[in-house]
């Protein structure tokens, strides 16, 4: 049965009425006389009210709406640290971030339709979808064994038939044996699915909450929630993990004694049960949540990045003019070059710009990404394919043939993304086999991968593009501050580093694509900037100008 809940204006009265709305400004229940009050009051006659029954819906959702440090409401928000406040906190943690501080309601205006709760109901379904594969894995593990069972079973029975008598006791050892190993195997099999079946239960109650805080709750309770939920989802996914790594696959083999036919009286054994153990492949990794593989990550605000000029070097081609057209950072720290004038080769410099080597390719390469310590991919803009080379080697391993031109190039988790044509991003495997095509601008020139997402950029549109790899759209940027967008690149954090061509400028955005600032200008050198590259694990960002041959490298630092 319902609690009951009593209007609160009648309760302060003495009187014991039933509440028929809720007020989620006042957070207290009204009865209609109380409520038509209520609404005809100036103060108070925008506030809104919700049926008792949805209310009801959302009355058990714990949203923390109180400064864990001073016990305060929480009613401002920090911009800069990405973090709701108290007033006690302004004159203490956020005593300088008076630049940054806004009302809370108004950080959490648009909050049901914003990047932060879509990603959030993306990452319950995803974990959910994740959980299911972990499921049906589990289950074709446990058909598989069954299987397995049958054959050797199988092979038991008609090793049995050409056989005497003397082997009876020695079969039943061995069925024995056998029938514990397949139950110990689907015994523990059982175990992790009843976990899975239990944190799929709580991912769905998770799930439901955000759906019923999204359709009643108020924007600040959506706002704190909408966070408080992200750690709880990290950790039900961390449990997850953490739980798998204590469980295996197994298959069961059975290995037939070589001399059983001919040395009856000398076999002192039927066969051997042998159990091939290998790790569970598991779509959970403990990184940030995502709407492929589940992941948690710290979010990095764009106001703390800032550069620290390394080198600048100059890169020179005699008696032509220079048209970088691709760049990276090798994992020996030397630098690769592809230029749209040279003779059909890259051009490799060492970190303090002295030349180390021409590495020939099959064409006039347009750009270029590093797979691995020996391997990159190139795209060959009119030829219509790329090549993955070993550098090491020097020969091509896999070359791959599209239909029309190719641009921007980006490795990531196993996967080549190419530009085609300007108008769709083709996803391949190594192999070269086609994974999937994603629609894009007509003008897509260069393009950056990290874990579920793809960003692109449109110089005609003077556009930055962010998609999730199966090709839903997340957000776009677009600022007078940035001409004819060129190189991109994302650090760990998804944040996005991005060259302005014509504006002759560098800017990061934050990873939602709402805020951006400017990093570097002309004059810090900038001259038509066109490509760039980020190496993560270095925290190095290399800038090139497009036709005079400059190239910088920065330290990339965090606050």
């Amino acid at each position: 049965m319902a609690s009951f809940i009593p209007c609160g204006p009648c309760g302060h009265d003495g009187n014991t009425q039933n509440a028929e709305k809720w007020c989620t400004d006042c957070n207290e229940g009204f009865c209609n006389v109380c409520e038509k009050a209520h609404m005809s009051l100036r103060i108070t006659r925008d506030h809104n009210l919700i049926l008792i029954e949805d209310y009801r819906k959302i009355e058990n959702v714990n949203v923390c709406v109180q400064c864990e440090e001073h016990g305060s409401n929480l009613e401002m928000y920090c911009k800069r640290h990405e973090k709701a406040i108290c007033i006690a906190c302004l004159t203490t943690n956020h005593k300088d971030c008076s630049d940054a501080i806004i009302p809370l309601a108004e950080a959490a205006k648009n909050v049901k339709t914003s990047t932060a709760l879509a990603d959030l109901e993306h990452t319950i379904s995803e974990t959910l979808v994740n959980i299911q594969k972990c499921r049906n894995d589990r289950e074709a593990a446990t058909e598989r064994i069954e299987i397995q069972e049958k054959i050797i079973k199988k092979r038991i029975f008609d090793t049995r038939e050409s056989i005497n008598k003397h082997l009876d006791d020695l079969e039943r050892k061995l069925l024995n044996e056998l029938t514990t190993v397949h139950t110990s195997c689907k015994s523990k099999y059982r175990t992790i699915q009843n976990q899975l079946n239990e944190k799929e239960e709580e991912i769905k109650r998770l799930q439901e909450q955000t759906s019923q805080l999204k359709r009643f709750a108020p924007d600040i309770q959506v706002f704190l929630r909408t966070h408080q939920i992200n750690k709880e989802i990290h950790d039900e996914v961390k449990s997850i993990t953490n739980a798998l790594l204590f469980f295996s696959n197994y298959n069961i083999e059975i290995e037939i004694h070589q001399g059983i036919t001919s040395l009856l009286k000398d076999v002192d054994y039927f066969a051997r049960v042998k159990i091939d153990k290998s790790t569970i492949k598991c779509p959970f990794k403990d990184a940030k949540i995502d709407q492929a593989q589940i992941q948690v990550q710290t979010r990095r605000s764009v106001h703390n990045t800032k550069l620290l000029l390394r080198k600048k070097l100059r890169i020179e081609q005699k008696g032509k003019t220079m048209d970088i057209t691709g760049c990276a950072i090798l994992a020996n720290s030397n630098l690769l070059f592809a230029v749209k004038t040279c003779k059909n080769v890259l051009m490799e410099y060492n970190k303090d710009g002295l030349f180390v080597r021409d590495i020939p390719v099959s064409g006039e390469p347009w750009d270029l990404t590093v797979i691995d310590t020996d391997q990159i991919a190139v795209s060959y803009n009119d030829l219509n394919y790329i090549e993955v080379i070993d550098i090491k080697k020097m020969v091509v391993l896999n070359t791959m043939t599209l239909k029309y031109n190719c641009r921007g190039i980006s490795y990531s988790d196993g996967k080549i993304y190419v530009v085609v044509d300007g108008r769709r991003i083709v996803v391949l495997d190594m192999e070269g086999t086609k994974l999937n095509t994603i629609k894009c601008d007509m003008n897509a020139f260069h393009i950056a991968t990290i874990d579920d997402r793809i960003y692109y950029t449109a110089p005609i549109s003077n556009t930055v593009k962010c998609y999730t790899t199966g090709g839903n759209r997340i957000w776009n940027f677009k600022d007078k501050s940035l001409t004819t967008p060129g190189g991109i690149a994302t650090d760990s954090a998804k944040n996005v580093f991005v060259v302005g061509i014509r504006s002759n400028n560098l800017m990061i955005l934050q990873d939602d694509g709402t805020v951006s600032k400017t990093l570097l200008t002309k004059a810090d050198g900038l001259d038509k900037p066109a490509r760039l590259y980020y190496n993560t694990e270095t925290n190095i960002l290399l800038v090139c100008n497009k036709c005079d041959g400059t190239v910088f490298l920065y330290s990339v630092m965090f606050d």
